[in-house]
């Protein structure tokens, strides 16, 4: 049994080296309370890395006025890279969704003599004539082969002119020489993930859907953001959002258009939940929704993704890369956006496309 004496002694001790070395416990602790967040906002970075309003900007410039969608751009940058972007060079990768077809001819001329029956007599001519020799017949596809090729033209290379736009012009551009053909391909969704297996088809299809509503420029303009991992087991929305009455029904003709969700009245701070498992993908507080929040559920096997939208909040109760599950608080009824009233506007979305919601209501 422990004396009562040397209790005390432990006891004066501690508490003089706590009195002396307090700022560095402090300092230790804090560290230690603060780790858990430090190591899940590393894990966010790297799994989850951000694009903001200007690298949308940058996929969509480098696509612009070439054919090539930017969605599948992203989408093809996210898959093939596994969710981590921080040293992609997007500016190169652009050209795997292009496939240019290319032959150079050698055009020799050559003469032959012809037999011609002139006034009923036989008569020789000599006549001229192109043979078409192929000198290169290529199909090539990528950032290396395509420069390559117009290295070999003495196409000037520069940051402006290996803009794809610009590569396309030039060689469709040299269709009005005689001794090249050349044919520029922009790949389909189907072509560029043919060699993918199925998880990452699934994936690319998935945020083919998702990106359109992640875009800053999109009528959800959300502040932040991720490019969520696929979740192939969805959990469909299933339950209310909340509680309340209903205001507005899904189809309704306003001066703004048809209304895309159901609107759900009661007071604000009225609780709001997740009507489905599924990770926060995107909050908002501009704009005509308000405060708003987007959760991804889910890809099925049929390809149908579920991303559910809840808007004119008061106040968020849940962060971007959140897991959530059903019924879980995400948020708290408010009158913020272009709103008349406290309420909470709810839409499902299915591939991009708000379908009713009453459709997945109990």
């Amino acid at each position: 049994m422990v004396e009562p004496t040397a209790v005390a002694s432990i006891a004066i001790k501690s508490a003089s080296f706590i009195k002396k070395y307090w700022y560095v416990i402090a300092i230790i602790l804090l560290i230690l309370f603060l780790l858990p967040t430090l190591i899940f906002a590393t894990v966010l970075n790297i799994l989850f890395p951000q694009l903001d309003e200007e690298d949308f900007l940058y996929y969509k410039t480098l696509t612009e006025e070439s054919g090539i969608s930017w969605v599948s751009f992203i989408s093809y940058d996210v898959t093939r890279l596994d969710n981590y972007l921080k040293e992609n060079k997007a500016e190169e990768s652009v050209f795997d969704l292009i496939k240019i077809s290319f032959t150079e001819y050698e055009i020799v001329e050559r003469e032959k003599e012809i037999i011609k029956i002139v006034d009923g007599k036989e008569v020789t001519e000599t006549v001229t004539y192109k043979e078409y020799i192929v000198i290169r017949d290529l199909e090539l596809k990528g950032h290396g082969p395509v420069s390559q090729l117009l290295k070999s033209l003495d196409y000037v290379i520069s940051e402006e002119s290996m803009k794809v736009k610009n590569v396309i012009l030039f060689l469709e551009n040299l269709n009005e020489k005689e001794e090249y053909e050349t044919k520029t391909h922009i790949l389909t969704d189907e072509e560029i993930t043919t060699d993918y297996d199925e998880a990452h088809k699934e994936w690319y299809y998935a945020l083919v859907e998702i990106l359109p509503l992640l875009d800053p420029s999109s009528e959800f303009n959300p502040d932040e953001f991720i490019i969520p991992d696929l979740i192939n087991n969805p959990d469909i929305p299933s339950i209310w959002p909340t509680t309340g009455s209903v205001t507005s029904e899904y189809g309704q003709r306003r001066l703004t258009g048809t209304h895309r969700g159901i609107d759900i009245g009661n007071n604000t701070g009225t609780p709001v939940y997740s009507t489905a498992d599924g990770i926060v993908i995107g909050v908002g507080t501009s704009g005509g929704f308000g405060k708003r929040i987007m959760i991804y559920h889910g890809t099925d096997e049929n390809g149908r993704t579920y991303v559910t939208v809840y808007a004119h909040l008061s106040a968020f109760k849940a962060s971007v890369g959140a897991n959530v599950s059903q019924g879980d608080l995400i948020g708290l009824m408010g009158n913020t956006g272009f709103s008349t009233g406290s309420h909470l506007h709810y839409e499902v979305r299915v591939n991009g496309t708000p379908l009713n919601p009453r459709l997945f209501l109990p």
